[in-house]
């Protein structure tokens, strides 16, 4: 599938592709004699394409939390782990406790990978490109 065309099978277009087809209509404007319109359409593309890239800036910047989980987690994760490997480990509610604990840590982990996921599509579309 392109990145116009979802699996869905609803047509959606990507951000630049957008802004090219304005561009290019803003062109076909001028050409005809619509100068002044023309012109008016071409500035408004391109502030709306300074909002869209500063609106995609910010939200992959709120989405790099990715990383932030993932360090936490490594801690808890971590020191969960030792403990089930010592004494107190051989507790049986306190084992099951713990696995509960590293059973959860293990389910944040996969949101956190998600998080990223969307992060690197975010980053990775047209829209971030500014020409």
């Amino acid at each position: 599938m392109s990145a116009a065309q979802p699996e869905s099978g609803a047509a959606v277009l990507s951000a630049a592709v957008f802004r090219s087809r304005m561009l290019q209509f803003a062109e076909e404007m001028a050409a005809s004699g619509a100068v002044v319109n023309a012109a008016t359409l071409r500035n408004s593309v391109e502030a709306w394409w300074q909002e869209q890239n500063a609106w995609q800036q910010e939200v992959s910047r709120m989405l790099d939390v990715h990383h932030e989980i993932n360090n936490a987690l490594v801690g808890v994760r971590g020191h969960a782990q030792l403990l089930l490997l010592g004494p107190t480990g051989s507790e049986p509610r306190v084992r099951d406790r713990l696995e509960v604990i590293i059973r959860e840590s293990e389910r944040i982990e996969k949101a956190a990978r998600q998080l990223r996921e969307v992060r690197n599509r975010l980053i990775g579309s047209d829209a971030t490109h500014a020409a």
